[in-house]
């Protein structure tokens, strides 16, 4: 029974590192960006769903990404959601309204 136990544990164990090494390197690889499919294997022409920077982050220039907050695009395989250039058209989407709202109060 013990040794039963103790294989369960181990297995268990080895599994939670392989995930946390896997979740680790693709956050670094690919922050922010839940999906991206190329639109040929020798294309660099990429379908991307990312996931929007918080108001937060915006203003002060940490990413943090919004996972409630998905934009879908066409563009660059290489695109990063956290370029300054991304990080410049994202303030000027949401100060018009464009992204997703942070304030929940009716405009009427």
């Amino acid at each position: 029974m013990f040794s039963k136990n103790l294989k369960s544990i181990a297995l268990s164990s080895l599994l939670a590192a392989g995930l946390t090494v896997g979740a680790s390197h693709a956050l670094a690889s690919d922050a922010g960006i839940v999906y991206k499919q190329a639109a040929s294997e020798d294309s660099d022409y990429c379908h991307i769903k990312y996931m929007a920077l918080t108001q937060a982050s915006l203003q002060s220039g940490v990413p943090e990404f919004n996972p409630s907050d998905i934009v879908d695009m066409y563009g660059p395989c290489n695109f990063d959601p956290s370029s300054p250039e991304e990080v410049r058209k994202q303030l000027s989407e949401m100060s018009h309204g464009q992204f997703g709202s942070t304030d929940n109060s009716d405009s009427n």
